[in-house]
């Protein structure tokens, strides 16, 4: 299968209902070909850039609203199956979800295995029937429920907003760039020819031979002596070429960045992010928190909490949720004195040590919570002051 069909079902929806998205290669190239690959690196990029970031974030499980460590938490994050750890599943998952706007997980004997392939059915009483799910070499003799399942929809649909979109586009954009880099890149010359071997009676034949024989073999070897008979005079010109060799190159980079660009901004990544500008980069991370990584991880814990919990276990405050604070590096000495207010209006020790993704203190005063003087109720604001004790 060339790239470009592996793109186009992408983007065109499957038949009959089969999703696939195992394998691809690429074969013999074509134009159209290698003006997909600059599309592919960039939606590779932008997907494989958010794939890392989530398969960092910690999957936290909590019971009646107190974070608990249980056998659900060790699972996701540390061994949803047999052949992946808990950061190669988020990563894959992730990909999968945002390259094919959509992602199946099968839970089945205490495992969270990501399916390669299946068929989706809706049923009017269990709602969505997966069937025909395999993994690898292993296929399921079984269909499965929705509620049996985590099945998650992308947010972003990649397939329709940019693929479809600028797909044309750019082949167009890259194929204009490689001619104009293949005709600067060639051998150009004059070849002067004189009256006496105009005048010779096997002028014709000498001539053909020189063009389609000497001169090919001439253009196309990269050390080579051009042999040349009498009359006939060869002037290479090389004026220029550097010149259109360096446009042609800024070109192509051009494009790439503007590929890139518009690859961030379907999946709500900030365009200097991706290019990784230092300046702005503060604003830049929080950005792309803000309107591509949160609004994941919300997909993603809504999702595992309807499936692992009952409705009245959520109400009591049982869920899961994606921790998206260790994606960001804390400078925790430069932040000593942010962290000693954090400290006098109210958190524990713990509860900031968790904050900075450091591991909580055993010892029960490390839960205390503390309020400094400075602050008080509005009750005693109102009254004009701090009560006799």
């Amino acid at each position: 299968m060339k790239i470009t069909d592996w793109l186009g079902r992408l983007v065109k929806p499957p038949k009959a209902g089969q999703h696939d998205v195992t394998t691809y290669r690429i074969e013999k190239e074509s134009s159209a070909a290698s003006a997909a690959c600059i599309d592919a690196y960039a939606l590779f990029t932008a997907v494989g850039m958010i794939a890392r970031l989530m398969s960092g974030c910690e999957f936290k499980t909590f019971r009646e609203n107190s974070e608990y460590k249980g056998i659900e938490w060790a699972a996701l994050n540390f061994k949803p199956n047999r052949e992946q750890n808990g950061t190669e599943f988020k990563r894959e998952m992730v990909s999968r979800l945002l390259l094919t706007g959509e992602v199946l997980v099968i839970r089945q004997n205490k495992e969270s295995i990501i399916a390669d392939s299946f068929s989706k059915n809706e049923s009017a009483v269990y709602g969505y029937v997966f069937t025909q799910v395999s993994r690898g070499n292993r296929c399921f003799d079984r269909s499965f429920r929705s509620d049996e399942v985590f099945y998650l929809t992308s947010p972003v649909n990649a397939k329709e907003i940019w693929l479809q979109g600028l797909m044309a586009q750019y082949e167009k954009l890259m194929r204009s760039a490689s001619e104009r880099f293949e005709k600067a890149d060639g051998e150009r010359g004059t070849l002067k020819v004189s009256a006496l071997a105009k005048g010779d009676p096997a002028f014709e034949t000498t001539f053909k031979n020189l063009m389609n024989d000497y001169f090919k073999g001439y253009f196309n070897a990269k050390n080579a002596v051009l042999p040349l008979f009498d009359g006939y005079e060869y002037s290479a010109q090389t004026s220029g070429r550097t010149g259109t060799y360096t446009n042609d190159t800024t070109a192509v980079r051009t494009i790439a960045d503007e590929a890139l660009g518009k690859a961030a901004q379907a999946f709500g990544i900030p365009a200097s992010y991706i290019h990784g500008d230092a300046a702005g980069i503060s604003d830049a991370q929080s950005a792309m928190l803000t309107n591509c990584i949160k609004p994941l991880a919300a997909l993603i814990s809504a999702e595992i909490t309807a499936k692992q919990y009952t409705l009245d276990e959520i109400a009591q405050g049982d869920r899961t949720e994606v921790d998206t604070g260790s994606i960001l590096h804390h400078d925790i000495i430069g932040s000593g004195d942010k962290l000693d207010k954090l400290f006098g209006s109210g958190w524990s020790h713990n509860e900031i040590r968790q904050a900075l993704g450091q591991p909580v203190c055993p010892e029960s005063w490390a839960n205390e919570h503390f309020i400094t003087k400075n602050y008080g109720s509005i009750e005693e604001a109102l009254k004009g002051g701090e009560t006799d004790a």
